[in-house]
């Protein structure tokens, strides 16, 4: 690869050979990448006189234009695709959320390979399915698999079974009690299934159930029989929307503004096993067959599985993206546009799916739910933009606190914040909330419309001072307590919301998110500063719990005497006496 920069723009200068360009500012930063048969013609398309008003908004803020000189057309795609993933440029189509996608990884270098979910996809030495759009889907993906398939899932090989050999969902390689190569076969058939073969596997199944029975082997048919059954539970939760033994992705798209969402149907063997959606920023005068043939190259770029088929609603570069995808999957794989039958119905309801997640993506209108909130807090307008604080800690020790935000009653994570605790000693939550509400107050000049803590009229009133310290216009400040559900106000006034109201539904999945969000910083942090504690064999996370809530702290915990750590319920003298030898062998 070449790369050169040129920092006047002149077509003529451009090489007539296939690769990429990178468009910079006058700041440095990439503001559009692209790719070319012929980097020559390409770039010269941007200086006709006809060009579309989005073109010409994007010549006006060029400064340089970088480009690198690729082996071949399909090497441009790809590249392009990774640059876009890597500087996000303005004025690309991209996926709208750029954090790493969950997918399940299947290590392959080990003898007893493992399955685990991951977000990094650097070892070229295991295969990935994914992109999953969230870790709730794929652990359910990653469930299925290990209950048909009893692959082991920890990350190291540990040195004696664990629980899961004894629910049937693990093999226990780490005792031996599987050869290598009946687990390598477990481990193929598992990639098998989750590449969506599960007719094949069944049929195989079967095939050894009864080789097994005839051998006298009921030991190993009991096995099979149980694989079986599981896989057949599998199968019947899936709906047959299609007659065919092949495996399709069925794509939606829909557009609004500058964002797109695209809608991914999984057909596998005539069966959808799921659905996922995915916002991508857009442009202005971005067509649909541009969204299409970025998203195809930025979904499938990563993954081990491609399907047989790849139906979508348009395409523009078929040849170039057909060749792609079968040079990747070292097999034929066909690109379709229908025009009739089964699959035109499959793709339309794409297309709905994809309307439907828009319209939560850009709310054209107010969520009855913010109507609702307006009514009961008595709001001069519907709260677009909520904030909400929580506080997380262990009898003073390691305390953090959270602020998440709802726009449109919705998540924005891209305005989550998390706090260290930093002025308040001791067990004191209402100061803990007044130090987050006003170190929040002071970093951002975003105000929001309501905020909501959690807690009752103590709370409540911290928020309010910590606000009245930095702002000279007040905002609305309400606590909600996790036992009733009700809200508090400033003058104790206690507000009751119909619990069918969405209104209330709202507000409790505000009031969770904040707290799920304190809490896994606070586990985090405490687990960081207390991995002293679980290099003590037989220490888990309760006792360690435990050892915490009655210490408060590890130094405390140092200077106790044996008794005095055994007398804690739940450690005993065993673990009293293995816990204090290690702490004075770590003293030392």
């Amino acid at each position: 690869m070449v790369v050169i920069s040129i920092f006047q723009p002149d077509p003529i200068l451009f090489p007539d050979r296939p690769g990429v360009y990178i468009m910079k500012d006058k700041s440095g930063r990439v503001i559009y990448v692209g790719k070319a048969l012929s980097l020559k013609k390409r770039v010269r398309s941007y200086f006709a006189d006809n060009i579309h008003p989005k073109t010409r908004v994007l010549i006006s803020r060029i400064d340089t234009i970088d480009y690198i000189v690729t082996d071949s057309e399909q090497e441009a795609l790809l590249l392009e695709a990774n640059l876009i993933k890597l500087h996000l440029p303005r004025y690309n189509i991209r996926l709208k959320d750029d954090k790493k996608y969950p997918y399940i990884k299947v290590t392959l270098k080990e003898d007893f390979p493992t399955v685990i979910p991951t977000r990094d996809l650097r070892d070229k030495n295991a295969v990935y399915f994914g992109p999953y759009t969230n870790a709730k889907k794929m652990r359910q993906a990653l469930k299925s698999a290990t209950t048909v398939f009893s692959v082991r899932i920890c990350k190291k090989m540990p040195k004696r079974v664990c629980a899961l050999y004894y629910m049937k969902r693990c093999s226990a390689p780490c005792e031996g009690k599987i050869e290598k190569e009946e687990y390598r076969k477990l481990v193929q058939e598992m990639i098998d299934f989750l590449s969506g073969k599960s007719d094949k596997i069944e049929k195989n199944l079967k095939r050894e159930l009864e080789t097994y029975k005839d051998n006298l082997e009921f030991e190993k048919a009991i096995v099979i029989r149980d694989r079986l059954k599981a896989l057949e539970e599998i199968k019947r939760r899936q709906k047959i929307v299609l007659n065919t033994s092949k495996n399709l992705d069925i794509f939606g798209l829909a557009s609004r503004k500058r964002i797109a969402v695209v809608a991914v149907l999984k057909i596998r063997q005539g069966r959808m096993i799921g659905i996922e959606h995915y916002a991508l920023s857009t442009s202005r005068g971005d067509s649909d067959e541009e969204i299409v043939d970025t998203f195809l190259v930025q979904y499938y770029k990563d993954t081990f599985y491609i399907p047989d088929e790849v139906i979508v609603p348009v395409v523009g570069n078929k040849r170039l993206l057909e060749d792609w995808i079968r040079n990747k999957a070292k097999r034929r794989i066909e690109i379709k546009v229908p025009k009739k039958g089964k699959r035109l119905s499959l793709v339309r309801l794409a297309i709905k799916n994809a309307i439907l997640h828009i319209e939560e993506e850009t709310p054209e209108r107010i969520s009855f739910s913010l109507i609702e909130l307006q009514k009961y807090l008595h709001l001069e307008n519907p709260p677009r933009l909520i904030e909400a604080f929580d506080i997380s800690n262990i009898y003073g020790e390691y305390a953090v606190g959270s602020k998440v935000t709802f726009k449109n009653g919705r998540k924005d994570k891209s305005l989550y914040r998390r706090f260290r605790i930093k002025r308040v000693r001791g067990i004191d939550d209402p100061k803990m909330m007044e130090e987050i509400v006003e170190r929040k107050f002071r970093s951002s000049d975003r105000i929001p419309d309501l905020v909501i803590v959690d807690g009752g009229i103590t709370q409540v009133r911290s928020a309010y001072r910590a606000i009245d310290k930095v702002l000279e216009r007040p905002i609305p400040v309400f606590g909600l307590a996790k036992r009733f559900d009700e809200l508090y106000t400033r003058d104790g006034a206690v507000i009751s919301i119909s619990k069918s109201s969405p209104a209330l539904r709202l507000l409790q999945q505000i009031r969770n998110e904040a707290h799920r969000f304190a809490i896994e910083y606070h586990r985090k942090l405490r687990d960081r500063t207390e991995s002293i504690l679980d290099e003590i064999d037989g220490i888990g996370r309760k006792r360690k719990e435990l050892l915490l809530r009655h210490f408060s702290s590890v130094e405390r915990l140092q200077k106790a005497s044996i008794k005095e750590i055994e007398c804690i319920p739940g450690i005993g003298w065993v673990y009293a006496e293995k816990i204090y030898k290690f702490l004075k062998e770590v003293q030392t």
